[in-house]
């Protein structure tokens, strides 16, 4: 264990708080407004002799050959992966037929390990300038250690050029984790915003800053109400520095993140203007299929992961970013009276309403198509109430009792997809597809009626025929 760790265990008697407070102010020689005291850098990064025993200390006892290359790095390797480690490290080893010492502290660098020692809950090794950072997190006290490892790193980032840092985005991803096991996510959100911006001012431009300050959105995104409403003003000034032509200007698939984060800002605010401008923006030249999936799995944190459900119309259409850009994308064109672009988007996508529709729009000849949609639509329902297509009947009776109770269990779902229908109905009627319109009328009233909605839709026809007979 490194000397600070012991003598700060010791002074702590592994206590968070004031104690650690205290403790930490002892052994500091300098400290800042943002989180208080800095640690000496030259006590908490270590060269390349000392990681290499602490990693062997911490990870396994008998590593014969450590200081032969492959077979001793192998073997801690392999002693990892007996040991439910995961599959990473295999992909590396069949990777690198040659493994040289340093290949193990470069695969080690920003993950954080399980471990086989039992007292040992993880272990964190990152790379800064030419040493190391290698922290253990212990289960006894864990607290503790993981306020210490948040110290070490706020430390590192506040002393330490991001350009010698290999990769700071993941720091600072890795200090907002630690910090929130001990505080509101509204202070974190500040800490981290205020680090960020004294990193951006002791910085010169670099893609490394650029990730920071999309970091720091995403921060503000996730962070509750309070720094939610701060998104369009930290969005701005990030499009602002780096929108310029030049080798760090924001890249499509980052413009993309950044538009789907200001739809959801806009969906918040009921803004239909910035919902039609984000929202045609993510579907327009295809950005939504070239880019969704990557920033899906690389921000999972913002955007929404359930696999979409082009099977049936009767869905929650909050639960997948690509449902929900064009359910909201609708809803505003409706407002906006743009019914031939609605059906554009139902002729283009099938996430917008349903297989069958799609179809239909589409021209497809199948004399049954309009009769499997209600049977889609059971389907679906029965989905949501028992979790499987099969119990249509009992389903349905009991879908049909609790649809519309208020905070009932299936609500939510309901008023969504009425919502959604009544836009797509209204489309449809614009435009004069009136075998589809009376098709999905009748089940919309038979499976998904709610007054409030139809009432509009009726009185939306009316205004169009002139006529209250419908």
């Amino acid at each position: 264990m490194l000397q600070i760790d012991e003598r700060l265990y010791s002074m702590t008697q592994g206590k968070i708080g004031e104690p650690f407070m205290r403790a930490i102010a002892e052994i500091s020689n300098e400290t800042s407004i943002i989180w208080g005291e800095l640690l000496p850098l030259e006590q908490i990064l270590v060269n390349d002799e000392q990681v290499l025993a602490l990693v062997k200390s911490y990870c396994v006892e008998d590593v014969a050959a450590f200081s032969s290359a492959e077979q001793g790095v192998k073997k801690v390797l392999q002693d990892l992966l007996q040991h439910n480690y995961d599959a990473h490290v295999l992909q590396y080893m069949m990777l690198h037929q040659t493994i040289e010492t340093q290949g193990l502290l470069r695969f080690l660098t920003g993950v954080e390990m399980s471990l086989p020692v039992q007292e040992i809950k993880a272990l964190v090794v990152h790379k800064v300038e030419n040493k190391w950072l290698i922290h253990p997190i212990w289960r006894e006290d864990e607290p503790f250690w993981r306020t210490l490892y948040a110290k070490k790193l706020y430390s590192i980032l506040m002393q330490v050029n991001i350009v010698n840092i290999p990769n700071p985005a993941l720091i600072i991803l890795e200090l907002q984790k630690a910090l929130a096991n001990t505080m509101s996510k509204n202070r974190v959100a500040t800490i981290i915003h205020q680090l960020i911006n004294h990193i951006t001012q002791q910085s010169e431009l670099s893609y490394e800053l650029k990730m920071l300050h999309l970091n720091d959105v995403i921060i503000h995104f996730t962070s509750g109400s309070r720094h939610f409403r701060k998104l369009r003003k930290r969005i701005a000034q990030l499009e602002a520095m780096w929108s310029e032509e030049g080798q760090w200007a924001l890249t499509e698939k980052e413009r993309t993140l950044l538009a789907y984060i200001l739809l959801e800002e806009a969906v918040s605010r009921k803004d239909t203007e910035q919902i039609l401008i984000q929202g045609l923006f993510l579907i327009e030249d295809d950005r939504l299929n070239n880019h969704i999936v990557e920033l899906m799995v690389e921000y999972n944190e913002v955007l929404k992961i359930i696999p979409p459900q082009p099977e049936t119309i009767v869905k929650a259409y909050d639960k997948n970013c690509g449902e929900f850009i064009l359910y909201h994308v609708i809803g505003a064109l409706a407002k906006a009276n743009q019914f031939e672009r609605i059906v554009a988007l139902l002729k283009d996508y099938e996430i917008a309403s349903c297989l069958e529709i799609y179809q239909y729009i589409n021209g497809a000849q199948d004399v049954d198509l309009l009769h499997k949609l209600e049977a889609s639509v059971q389907r679906g329902i029965a989905s949501i109430v028992d979790g499987s297509p099969q119990n249509i009947r009992q389903s349905l009776a009991k879908w049909q009792g609790d649809y519309r109770v208020k905070k009932g269990p299936y609500a939510e779902i309901a008023l969504m997809t009425s919502k959604h229908v009544c836009n797509i109905l209204k489309s449809l009627w614009a435009t004069e597809q009136f075998e589809l319109f009376e098709r999905l009328i009748e089940i919309y009233r038979k499976y998904l009626f709610i007054p409030a909605h139809f009432k509009q839709l009726r009185a939306f026809v009316a205004t169009t025929v002139r006529s209250n007979d419908f």
